[in-house]
């Protein structure tokens, strides 16, 4: 076949005929490498997975290829819930699992197993130079069991059978709002209640419910809902999320390629709670970016931070048998009012800007600058420009004045910006004001 094959117009083709046609092309060049190529003899399966992941990777960065055992590993580290020991370990400077801390309450202590222990057989098997990976997978399980453990402290070992319990990843959390005072700040309505979800998995939405049943029966009847730095997770969970709180309507349409569109829908008629606002923050997206945009657009809650990632498609996994998996975006979403998410992202009602340090190099008409510039007080206007108030500035605190962001200046202010990143969150204090308002 001539190579010139390739650069044939295949628009006009089928589908099929273009799969066909790349298929030949692609076992010509497999075949010239296979009777050419002077290095050491090339495994055509390799190559074959090189190819369908460099092919899948043009799509765009949400789209992957993956073997089967990538595949079940991605699968393992997003596990809710498993099976292990009682006890974390680091692999010691001699190769083998250290017992880290332990509680006294547990079996394990019970048993007479201390920090500092050295595991030297997991199940009859040495676990000299197993790597934490290794001692992961053979000391984990989907189900409550035991195994076999030779631990040493000292000169002297001993067998146990050591058991497995249960561990799980809770991605949703309360706390009482008088945690987020110090000593310039005070949040004491009781009944203001905080919810944070750190992401979507398998049980989010259960958590969910359980976390505002928790809050009314305390009487919260306003709420702080944190989802700054949730990247996402499973698309059902926060659907169901957002069923508990969102009032009746659409949460999200998909669109696929062929135009189809489905709705998902909230069937919800009262409220749990009376005000509700939302904290986002640059790395919400994805699933956080459906729940978020189906609170703003219902009128449920005002959004508040900084603008969202905008990660608005949907990937769809396809098990190709002696191949791998593909995962490829399939779907984009949009919000209640038909909004655009991916790639714009979501705007917030009240937008708290996020304050960078400045330096001597800085362009005084830049947006950090006259962010600083408010953020230390003043106000900017024709008259009230950013050299006069970096004079004022100066003036304030005894330095000279330059009008200039000159380094004792930049030093002072860094100052101040990070003592206010120590001490203030400040799209959580916004949220806090505004459901007072």
């Amino acid at each position: 076949m001539s190579a010139n094959v390739y650069a044939e117009d295949m628009t006009a083709m089928s589908n099929q005929e273009q799969a066909d046609l790349a298929g030949e092309y692609f076992s010509e060049v497999i075949k010239y490498i296979k009777e050419n190529y002077i290095g050491d003899d090339v495994d055509t399966n390799v190559l074959i997975h090189s190819a369908v992941k460099a092919v899948v990777g043009e799509l765009d960065q949400y789209s992957d290829y993956l073997t089967k055992e990538e595949y079940n590993d991605v699968k393992s580290n997003t596990k809710y819930l498993w099976y292990a020991p009682e006890f974390d370990c680091e692999i010691g400077e001699e190769g083998y699992p250290i017992v880290g801390k332990l509680d006294t309450k547990s079996k394990a202590y019970q048993d007479g197993i201390r920090e500092g222990d050295v595991i030297r057989n997991i199940g009859n098997v040495s676990a000299y130079n197993i790597g934490e990976d290794e001692y992961l997978e053979r000391t984990s399980s989907d189900v409550p069991t035991e195994i076999d453990m030779k631990i040493s402290r000292g000169d002297s070992t001993k067998d146990y059978s050591i058991s497995l319990v249960r561990h799980e990843i809770h991605s949703v959390e309360t706390k009482e709002i008088s945690e987020f005072e110090n000593a310039d700040q005070k949040f004491n309505d009781k009944s203001v209640g905080y919810i944070r979800i750190t992401s979507f998995y398998e049980y989010t939405s259960n958590e969910f419910s359980n976390a505002i049943n928790q809050l009314k029966s305390q009487g919260k009847t306003k709420l702080i809902l944190d989802l700054r730095g949730n990247s996402g997770g499973y698309v059902d969970e926060a659907i169901e999320v957002a069923r508990q709180i969102v009032p009746s309507g659409i949460i999200i349409s998909t669109r696929d390629k062929k135009g189809v569109v489905n709705s998902y829908t909230s069937d919800l008629r009262t409220r749990p709670f009376e005000k509700c606002v939302v904290l986002v923050d640059n790395m919400t997206a994805s699933s956080a970016e459906i729940l978020a945009s189906a609170m703003q657009d219902s009128g449920a809650g005002k959004i508040i931070g900084e603008r969202t990632f905008g990660k608005g498609v949907m990937q769809s996994v396809m098990d190709f048998d002696d191949i791998g998996v593909i995962k490829m975006t399939t779907l984009e979403y949009f919000s209640r009012y038909g909004k655009k998410i991916n790639g714009v992202g979501i705007t917030p009602d009240i937008e708290v800007s996020k304050i960078d340090f400045v330096s001597e190099t800085d362009a005084l008409d830049s947006d950090n600058v006259a962010a600083v510039i408010r953020f230390l007080g003043f106000r900017l206007d024709s008259v009230n420009t950013v050299e006069r108030n970096i004079g004022r500035y100066q003036a304030e605190m005894g330095l000279p004045v330059t009008y200039k962001l000159d380094a004792a200046t930049v030093n002072a202010m860094n100052y101040e910006i990070y003592e206010d990143m120590i001490n203030n969150d400040r799209i959580f204090t916004m949220g806090y004001i505004n459901l007072l308002s």
